[in-house]
């Protein structure tokens, strides 16, 4: 019986000590400890660039840190997900559901760990270590001073709009209005005749994840005049945006896709001039002043009296009345807000019966019945071309029902995150690569309208002949982005110098470039390569 105790007893030690020696036996790749140095300093670095056998970080100062990555796991995560870290039944690490070849200890500091798995983020270069950490040096871009373009001197100053609430106090709700005034003064006359404009008002907040007056100090408005007026020569109305594009730091995306919806001639596109504004006396930057999305005869011109309807695709379902499509299209009524029973009834029916339609055998001979086929294109075209990550059915879409008519595309909305300022896609392409709006809905790949109308041959020919007929218009409008930019003056360099975020990562960003002038490149970037991308396969369909 001792003997046997005496057995287990060393083997019990043999194990013990073969354990150890597992823990220890890994040796700490070169580059490390000026690693976690640099960590622990709470330092930021601007650049890395992964080479055989190691990984070069140039720090915030300019020093550069190099890890000898030959014999760890290392992967490029900037454009996928990094591997699930987690660990079996004998404490070793799995990585991406291998083995590591490292055991878990969680009583090693972090100077004597090993790092046993790296990855390169989008927010910095992640090290996971075997006591169990995990450490982030984080990514920020190198200051680059902005250079102030150098307008032609016939360029006029951008109107300026002052904005004072009668408290004096911020506007803190999107759902209530305060009282206060507005003036705008366009000396130089630029859009309209008239020097100075003054007006009672009510003003609000407004937007989705554009609003956010704790994390977002540029805010956008909705603005309601007491009495109408054509501001800038715009249409006759009460009702106004004032949009920040608080992530679109090129400050140009949703007057470039509005310009787009021109050429592809919508029923309505609404109308946008850049401003200065001033609230309560504080400078707050450049914004777009927009003609609010509404039934009205120059803006959507439907009869909601005589049973006309307006609807939105909005996946956060915050009108009164909304409901969710059998096949994954949230739809709310805008106008009128409050439907009748009997409107509601009849507006559920219609899109069950189209979609119905759209899923029959034969339904190549029937759908177009239910919507006008001409304006699902140019909605299709514009989103797709514009890889808007909001374009696929979910958000941000507007439609109209004539009573005795059909469903039609009536007007765009919303670009901000658009033409490469996404990150969150989720297909592992480039922002200028690859099908969006045409291969899914919110319920993801393979559902939606278009997933199911591009099985139509006709309804892809038509797409392609459409298409080839306004290409060169979007092609020639390349040039037009860099006239924008000079209209604009030094109101950018302005807006940037108040709240000075050219080099920090705001979401979704997909890419933080330093400068003003960056940002328009990555736009015009962008849409150079998605347009010659869409050429290429949408006649290749």
């Amino acid at each position: 019986m001792k003997r046997l105790l005496f057995i287990a007893i060393a083997a019990l030690l043999l194990f013990s000590c073969r354990e150890k020696e597992d823990v220890v036996a890994l040796e700490q790749p070169s580059g490390y400890k000026e690693f976690l140095d640099a960590y622990r300093a709470g330092k930021t670095y601007y650049d890395c660039t992964a080479v055989p056998a190691s990984l070069r970080i140039t720090l915030e100062d300019d020093i550069r840190v190099v890890i000898n990555i030959e014999k760890l796991l290392f992967e490029d995560c900037t454009l996928t997900s990094p591997k699930v870290v987690a660990f079996d039944q004998n404490d070793n690490y799995m990585v991406g559901g291998a083995s590591a070849g490292v055991k878990r200890n969680t009583s090693l500091k972090d100077d004597d760990a090993y790092p046993f798995y790296i990855y390169l983020a989008r927010n910095g270069v992640h090290v996971r270590l075997s006591n169990g950490n995990h450490l982030l040096l984080k990514y920020k871009a190198k200051a680059v001073e902005p250079t102030p373009p150098t307008p032609s001197p016939d360029v006029k100053e951008l109107p300026v709009i002052y904005l004072r609430t009668d408290d004096g106090k911020a506007v803190s709700s999107k759902v209530d209005y305060k009282a206060g005034s507005i003036e705008i003064h366009d000396p130089e006359h630029k859009y309209w005749d008239k020097d100075v404009f003054s007006a009672r008002m009510q003003i609000r907040g407004r937007g989705n994840s554009t609003w956010d007056p704790w994390g977002k100090p540029k805010l956008p408005y909705m603005i309601k005049l007491e009495e109408k007026e054509r501001i800038f020569n715009l249409s006759n109305d009460k009702s106004w945006n004032l949009l920040a594009n608080w992530v679109d730091k090129s400050l140009l995306r949703n007057r470039v896709c509005f310009e787009l919806s021109k050429i592809l001639g919508f029923s309505w596109t609404p109308k946008a001039v850049p401003v200065e504004v001033y609230f309560n006396g504080q400078y707050v930057g450049l914004y777009d002043f927009v003609e609010h999305k509404k039934v009205s005869a120059e803006r959507v011109n439907i009869n909601v009296d005589a049973g006309d309807m307006y609807f939105e695709i909005e996946s956060n379902m915050d009108e009164p009345v909304c409901w969710e499509t059998e096949h994954g299209h949230p739809m709310m009524f805008k106008d009128p807000e409050y439907p009748t029973a009997e409107q509601q009834t009849f507006a559920k029916q219609f899109f069950k019966e189209f979609e119905d339609a759209l899923w029959n055998k034969e339904f190549q001979k029937v759908y177009d019945q239910y919507i006008d086929v001409d304006s699902f294109i140019n909605y299709f075209i514009v989103e797709e071309f514009s890889k808007d990550v909001d374009g696929n059915l979910r958000k941000s879409t507007f439609l109209t029902l004539t009573k005795g008519g059909k469903l039609e595309m009536y007007h765009v909305w919303d670009f901000d995150i658009s033409l490469g300022n996404c990150d969150y896609y989720g297909d592992s392409k480039q922002p200028w690569e690859g099908w969006w709006t045409k291969t899914q809905n919110m319920w993801g790949w393979g559902h939606g309208w278009y997933y199911r109308l591009f099985m139509d041959p006709t309804f892809t020919q038509m797409v392609k002949d459409r298409w080839n007929a306004i290409y060169p218009e979007f092609k020639a409008f390349y040039d037009q982005i860099d006239v924008m930019v000079a209209e604009m003056g030094d109101a950018p360099i302005r807006n940037h110098n108040k709240w000075k975020r050219l080099n920090t990562y705001d979401w979704p960003q997909y890419k933080v470039t330093g400068s003003y002038q960056g940002e328009v490149d990555w736009l015009k970037e962008n849409y150079r390569k998605r347009l010659e991308w869409m050429n290429t396969n949408i006649n290749a369909l």
